[in-house]
């Protein structure tokens, strides 16, 4: 079958929700951690040195 418009009605479990220390969502519900700053993995901010942050 086809991945049309009767797959989208299934679409009903989160798996990210918004992180209280970067407030973008990106925080993971199940591994219970942020993806984007490392909200409940590390006490650091995550940062790369090929990523240029935005103030």
């Amino acid at each position: 079958m086809v991945k049309g418009t009767a797959s989208q009605g299934k679409r009903q479990k989160k798996s990210h929700m918004t992180c209280r220390r970067c407030g973008k969502v990106a925080y993971s519900i199940h591994a219970k951690y942020c993806v984007a700053c490392g909200f409940g993995r590390s006490s650091k901010m995550r940062g790369y040195n090929w990523k240029e942050r935005k103030p």
